[in-house]
Order: C-alpha cells, then sequence, then structure tokens
C-alpha cells in the first residue's frame, strides 16, 4: 500500500487517467473528487462489502466487464 499525504486542492493520478482530488477537510472527514473515463467502474467499498449478487436487487452493485465470446 503507498500511503501519500495531500492538502486541500492536490491530487493523485492512477495510470494517467484517474485523478483523485482532495476537495476539502472537515475534522476527521475527507472529501475527495474522482475523476475517471466512463468505463472506469466507481464504487465505494462498504458498498462491494453489502451488495447483493443480484444486480436486479441492488443497482450499486457493478456488472461485471462483458467477456469475450469464443469464434
Amino acid at each position: 500500500m503507498l500511503v501519500l499525504r495531500r492538502k486541500v486542492g492536490e491530487s493523485i493520478v492512477l495510470a494517467g487517467v484517474i485523478n483523485i482530488s482532495v476537495l476539502a477537510v472537515e475534522g476527521e472527514r475527507v472529501k475527495i473528487g474522482i475523476s475517471a473515463p466512463p468505463d472506469v467502474t466507481i464504487v465505494r467499498e462498504e458498498l462491494l462489502r453489502n451488495a447483493s449478487t443480484d444486480p436486479a436487487t441492488n443497482p450499486n452493485t457493478p456488472t461485471p466487464p462483458a467477456q469475450p465470446q469464443p469464434r
């Protein structure tokens, strides 16, 4: 795990396409903003831990990427 310190207004860039910015620090809470391409799914960890495996019952469950079909 990489651990970094950032101030409000500073960012981290992942894979050259995902930008994570520190927007505000309020007490022990940090507000972050994430900019990513539309094909990148962003989900809060607690939703993944609590999510049902059926996307029909939980709209916050990310849809797995489509698998290529054999020819």
